[in-house]
C-alpha cells in the first residue's frame, strides 16, 4: 500500500514536456486511495463483523458456564464440611470464605440449586460499585507513594498489575 505511495511519489515533477501537474494529481489520488482504504475498511469491518455473526460468543460459554457451577458449589460444600470439623476459632474464616464463594456462584448464575442464597442484579452491580471504589483508592494510595518516593517504579508496576487483576476478575463476571 505504502510502496504505491513511494511509486507516485517518485514520479519526475517535471515531464519531458515541461508539464507538472500531472505528478501532483498521481500522488493526490494515490493519497486518496490509501487513505479512503485505511479508513474506510477500518471504520466497516467492526460493523461487518457483528452483522456476520463472526464475533463469536460475548457471554461466558454454557460447559465453561456449568463446569464453574460444580467446581463452585464442591467449593462451598468443602469448605462447610470443613467449619463443622475445625472447631469455633476457625468459623469466622470459614463463613467469609463460604460467603465469598457463593457471591462467586450466584454471579456465575448458579443460586437456584444447592440451597445458596439468591444475590439480585442490584446487589451485585453495589458489590462492583463497592470494589471498584476500593481499587481506585488502593491505586491512588499507590501512585501518591511513589510520587512521595517511598516506593519504586517496579513495586508500583508490580502492585498495579495486581490491582489490574483484580478489576478484571471482578468486571469480567457477569451479573446475575
Amino acid at each position: 500500500m505504502y510502496s504505491r505511495l513511494a511509486a507516485a511519489i517518485s514520479v519526475p515533477e517535471m515531464l519531458g514536456d515541461g508539464r507538472s501537474e500531472t505528478r501532483n494529481l498521481i500522488v493526490f489520488l494515490a493519497f486518496c486511495v490509501i487513505l479512503v482504504t485505511l479508513v474506510l475498511q477500518g471504520l466497516t469491518l467492526p460493523v461487518l463483523i457483528r452483522i456476520l455473526g463472526l464475533a463469536g460468543n460475548l457471554g461466558m460459554d454454557p460447559e465453561e458456564k456449568e463446569a464453574r457451577r460444580i467446581v463452585l458449589r464442591a467449593a462451598v460444600h468443602h469448605l462447610e464440611e470443613g467449619r463443622r470439623r475445625g472447631g469455633h476459632d476457625a468459623e469466622h474464616l470459614y463463613d467469609d470464605l463460604i460467603h465469598r464463594y457463593r457471591h462467586k456462584l450466584a454471579a456465575v448464575g448458579g443460586d437456584d440449586e444447592g440451597g445458596l442464597e439468591a444475590v439480585d442484579r442490584e446487589t451485585m452491580t453495589r458489590l462492583r460499585s463497592i470494589l471498584e471504589d476500593a481499587l481506585q483508592a488502593e491505586r491512588r494510595t499507590l501512585i501518591s507513594l511513589r510520587d512521595k518516593g517511598r516506593i519504586g517504579d517496579d513495586v508500583l508496576r508490580t502492585m498495579e498489575r495486581e490491582l489490574d487483576l483484580a478489576e478484571t476478575r471482578y468486571q469480567g463476571t457477569p451479573i446475575a
